[in-house]
């Protein structure tokens, strides 16, 4: 998460590695799908150079490796404790990062590189519903995190949940996403192998074949063989529209908003700035002098 500091011994960890670049879609290269929302997130890295962009990615990783590591200590400790057998654990994350993939930045975007976030399950030893190793691919989302934990624990889920238990046998079809409001808004719809992106301003949509193309390098919008696909995607995104959204839709169909190019406010660069969050560490290593003076036979210095 900006900014992007990491230990500098995490750092030195990936100091001789060969950072990949930011994948770059096809869509973008000419600015032909330029959503006011698409363009405001590029403006945030159109200062940077490419030699500038890795260093950022091999900066983030390093982050990540920092993370991996606490994660360790922190379960060793359960299991040098001895309750790791009877600890349930999930470990997931608020959002991802664009980190220059399509020219684009930070989060509130929902491309795979900001949305499409860790979810590790390890339940107790022996629980047969969450088998070591394992790799389930149903759709989930942040809202199935409180009913799967209470499903593992054998408490009851509430009637009134809207989440659905992770290790149960019941499958969501598809998942809704939102992210921000007005002249910033999208939304889109997931149904596991294909993704919609909707921008109302501008009245824009975008196809992904997520599962052959996961880093949504082409957008399948204006593909005739989606086109039933696309149609599909767009009919659920319309019923899930609320609290003001409906108004995008006229006669049963995406009429969103006339377009609006992006302007840069006049911030001067400052939004993104941030304070010392971390106290100072404790001084630990200033020698200590003990005077005796019946050992010292001149004056204390």
């Amino acid at each position: 998460h900006p900014p992007i500091v990491p230990l500098q011994a995490y750092l030195d960890l990936y100091r001789h590695a060969q950072i990949d670049p930011p994948k770059r879609g096809s869509w973008c290269s000419d600015g032909a799908d330029e959503a006011h929302a698409i363009a405001g997130s590029r403006f945030k890295g159109s200062k940077f150079t490419d030699a500038q962009v890795l260093e950022i990615r091999r900066a983030f990783y390093a982050l990540c490796t920092h993370i991996d590591h606490q994660i360790r200590v922190l379960i060793g400790t359960l299991r040098e404790e001895g309750i790791l057998d009877d600890t349930i654990i999930c470990f997931s994350s608020d959002h991802g990062d664009m980190i220059g993939t399509h020219n684009m930045w930070a989060k509130r975007m929902l491309y795979q590189s900001s949305v499409n976030v860790p979810m590790i399950l390890v339940g107790r030893r022996g629980d047969p519903r969450v088998p070591e190793g394992s790799v389930d691919d149903r759709i989930v989302g942040w809202q199935d995190i409180m009913p799967t934990l209470l499903d593992l624990c054998g408490i009851p889920i509430p009637p009134s949940v809207e989440g659905i238990s992770m290790v149960g046998t019941r499958k969501r079809d598809w998942l809704y996403c939102e992210v921000g409001e007005d002249d910033h808004a999208s939304r889109a719809i997931t149904n596991g192998t294909h993704k919609l992106i909707y921008y109302p301003v501008g009245n824009r949509s975008q196809l992904f074949d997520i599962r052959n193309d996961p880093d949504e390098c082409n957008n399948l919008a204006a593909d005739g063989k989606r086109a039933g696909t696309l149609k599909e995607l767009q009919s659920i995104l319309i019923s899930q529209l609320y609290g003001g959204d409906e108004k995008w839709v006229k006669d049963g169909a995406l009429v969103g908003r006339p377009h609006k190019p992006f302007i840069p406010g006049g911030n001067r660069t400052l939004s993104a700035q941030r304070g010392d969050h971390w106290p100072p560490p404790p001084v630990t290593n200033i020698p200590q002098i003990e005077w005796n003076p019946e050992k010292t036979a001149g004056p204390r210095e």
